[in-house]
């Protein structure tokens, strides 16, 4: 039998590569472009690794922060749709001045945001965190 390799080893594989073997080939002036590619490529590992239970667990923390119904599981492309309507939500609520009172509903509103933007910084740049 053989072994099916995981996409996310797949990516740090070739980023390996990028970054040991191609990189230092590059002009001086494609340094930069190389050093995106391999950043772009670390970003889609992480992703890769995390799957689709990052993006329920956002889902379903919206969808309680705004007492919304529906279904909170399913596929990923139902998902991201599931979270591009809660947010498109969650910025009319918020335009609307439905968190501008101090209290429960404001400071639930300041969690979401805590837990979403440090969830997108695991992903984007983990390192950031590192002293949170």
């Amino acid at each position: 039998m053989t072994e099916r390799p995981e996409a996310a080893d797949l990516l740090e594989e070739a980023r390996r590569n990028l970054l040991e073997v191609l990189l230092p080939l590059l002009p001086h002036h494609r340094r930069y472009d190389g050093l995106m590619v391999a950043n772009a490529m670390a970003i889609a590992s992480r992703d890769a690794r995390m799957g689709d239970e990052v993006l329920q667990d956002e889902v379903r923390r919206l969808a309680t922060l705004l007492d919304a119904r529906g279904a909170t599981d399913g596929p990923s492309n139902a998902q991201h749709a599931k979270l591009q309507e809660l947010e498109r939500q969650l910025a009319q609520d918020i335009r609307r001045g439905a968190y501008d009172a101090p209290g429960l509903r404001r400071d639930a509103l300041r969690a979401y945001l805590r837990a979403s933007t440090q969830g997108r910084v695991r992903l984007s740049n983990p390192k950031a965190l590192a002293g949170a």
